[in-house]
């Protein structure tokens, strides 16, 4: 299916992302091994395979939920396109979303459409308070 923009691009894969369906999120996704997709607290999948992979497993992990989605952040360049996302993940029976998860999703023009080459998502803070800043260290 081809996507006409990146917010169509966007829409399916939060579609497939809700659905936990990886035929349908694999769609979004562009068809070379240019791909990487970073999931919370995890190291880089990196290629088609690896991504569906991932997909794979979360989905097969996952019990139900609800995403919604909020705009950040855009940056726009011919034939690419850079939105960073907040994500609010509503698990099962809850009614209030978790503490945001912050993606960065980059979206590529291709001959059939735009296509999803990067997913990068990370909790917007981990733990308690964030720790303090130290000075950096001269080492010259």
């Amino acid at each position: 299916m081809p996507f006409p923009t990146p917010e169509a691009a966007e829409a399916a894969f939060y579609a497939a992302f809700e659905a936990r369906n990886p035929d349908a999120m694999m769609a979004v996704w562009a068809s070379d091994d240019g791909i990487a997709c970073v999931h919370p607290l995890t190291a880089p999948l990196n290629g088609r395979v690896a991504v569906a992979a991932g997909w794979r497993s979360m989905f097969d992990a996952a019990g139900q939920f609800r995403v919604q989605v909020e705009l950040a952040h855009e940056m726009r360049a011919p034939g690419q396109v850079i939105r960073i996302v907040r994500e609010y993940l509503v698990i099962g029976e809850e009614t209030e979303p978790r503490p945001p998860i912050l993606a960065t999703n980059v979206y590529r023009k291709d001959a059939d459409g735009w296509r999803m080459v990067l997913h990068h998502a990370s909790p917007l803070q981990v733990g308690g308070t964030p720790a303090a800043r130290t000075p950096p260290v001269v080492l010259h």
